[in-house]
């Protein structure tokens, strides 16, 4: 196989937003294909047509691009085995599903939903695993004509071959199935709709898939999807199930765990390539054990070989770690563009923007998330600052503090503001000017007065923004 035969797909139902689950299966096909110099293509499932909605196939669009997952292919960018949405391709599934009746692979099945709740329901008294009776596999052509008169609307069955099913998964090994334990099931819905084994298969095939790299929760399908393969005489792909994504308590992963959605982490301020390196590390390692690494690198270092068969935990404490690493090694420019999105209900117009790059720098250590700096940063904009009453009465009234303040006062008639180096050198000054109080105490009640807080951004660089008029102004109103 030469690197050009190699093609993947990430193949979402356009029922919800972008899960993170199937993000992590996209980014894993996404980086084989880059690594291998192949191709990635992008399908949307939306043949249930009830719940798929076209705003949750823009969100998985816009989820994909945030995450700087491009594909080759797709619903929107075209290609040579299109269309790419699947009800775009109800006439070819009907076409195939012909092919396989006229190959005597499928028939159809006429049983309502009561009699097969009655079979399933006897297998149960007998406590054996249900499967499909076949008994409209030897209907009559009187009894199908009874059954058109009761206007039942057939299903198509592929016949199951009583046969065992072998193949090698690239992450589980060798695995086996038992066909006489499927039975034969439905591959069109009596509505004329394909069931998702049937289509699945019917797409990979057009659309020379070489590789199928997907949750191990699709290993039961697996069986039933290669007997379609055989059945069609197409090459089967090779299959790599990956482990699935547990929440920390190793439950399935939730919304009552937090965010599930990419968007949602997206929106929480969590930047796209901290994101993705993280859920590449979900069930991957790289060779050289170093976690913290961007896409390109990624890329490179990918393998197959080195995805884990055992499900892998999501740990929202090291996406936070991770994230808040990323935040405080962005170049700073880059990184103010990126929180004014949170910065909505400030007037950002009162600095220039080196003032706004500086004041992101001076904040961005403690962040976890973007979302952070919204109120990280209160404190830069208004007149006035809100001092609650544990603050007001533990430091700003106190006799320590009330010494402090005129003095500080004094100060600023002579402080260079323009300076950010020389208010650090005065400030150093008077420090030692008001001993015997600690330094704690002096800066305490500084940062108090024009802060509301007793820790935050480097205290010299507060007063640099601000300016002396705020300065002065905060000051004088903490003084009794």
């Amino acid at each position: 196989m030469t690197n050009n035969d190699i093609r993947v797909r990430i193949a979402p139902s356009p029922t919800g937003n972008l899960h993170v689950g199937t993000a992590r299966t996209a980014l894993f096909n996404y980086l084989f294909a880059k690594n291998m110099g192949g191709k990635f293509i992008l399908r949307i499932e939306d043949t249930d047509i009830e719940r798929s909605k076209e705003e949750y196939t823009q969100n998985i669009y816009d989820s994909l691009k945030a995450m700087g997952l491009q594909w080759d292919e797709g619903p929107d960018v075209g290609g040579k085995y299109g269309p790419y949405k699947q009800s775009d391709r109800l006439d070819l599934y009907n076409e195939f599903a012909q092919k396989l009746v006229a190959s005597g692979h499928a028939y159809e099945g006429w049983c309502t939903q009561e009699e097969l709740e009655a079979e399933k329901e006897i297998a149960q008294v007998e406590k054996n695993p249900y499967v499909y009776s076949k008994k409209c596999l030897t209907a009559t052509p009187e009894q199908i004509e009874t059954y058109k008169k009761e206007d039942r609307k057939p299903i198509l069955r592929f016949k199951v071959p009583d046969k065992k099913v072998q193949f090698n998964d690239l992450v589980k090994g060798n695995l086996e199935f038992d066909t006489s334990l499927i039975g034969d099931f439905a591959i069109m819905k009596s509505n004329g709709t394909p069931t998702y084994n049937f289509a699945v298969v019917v797409d990979d095939i057009q659309m020379k898939m070489s590789h199928i790299i997907r949750g191990e929760d699709h290993i039961s399908n697996t069986a039933r999807q290669i007997l379609i393969y055989e059945a069609f005489g197409a090459k089967i792909p090779e299959f790599a199930h990956v482990g699935m994504i547990l929440a920390p308590d190793r439950s399935k992963l939730s919304k009552r765990h937090g965010a599930t959605a990419v968007s949602e982490f997206i929106q929480q301020g969590y930047l796209p390539e901290a994101f993705v390196n993280f859920i590449t590390l979900l069930g991957w390692s790289p060779a050289d054990g170093e976690e913290i690494k961007p896409l390109d690198d990624i890329i490179k270092a990918f393998s197959i070989d080195r995805i884990s068969s055992s499900p892998a935990v999501f740990e929202f404490d090291k996406l936070n770690w991770m994230n808040g690493q990323y935040i405080r090694h962005m170049d700073v420019k880059e990184l103010t563009q990126r929180v004014k999105p949170y910065l909505t209900k400030y007037d950002l117009s009162q600095y220039s923007e080196e003032q706004l790059n500086y004041l992101v720098e001076i904040v961005r250590e403690p962040l976890t998330v973007l979302g952070d700096i919204t109120d990280s940063v209160s404190y830069f904009f208004g007149e006035n600052v809100n001092i609650d009453d544990e603050i007001k009465s533990t430091v700003i009234d106190t006799p320590e503090t009330q010494q402090v303040l005129p003095k500080f006062i004094e100060l600023c008639e002579t402080l260079d503001f323009s300076n950010v180096e020389k208010i650090h050198e005065q400030l150093d000054e008077f420090r030692q000017a008001m001993k015997p109080l600690k330094p704690k105490q002096t800066m305490w009640a500084i940062r108090a007065a024009l802060t509301g807080l007793t820790r935050g951004a480097d205290i010299g660089s507060v007063i640099y923004l601000l300016g002396k008029e705020r300065v002065i102004s905060r000051v004088q109103k903490a003084i009794k």
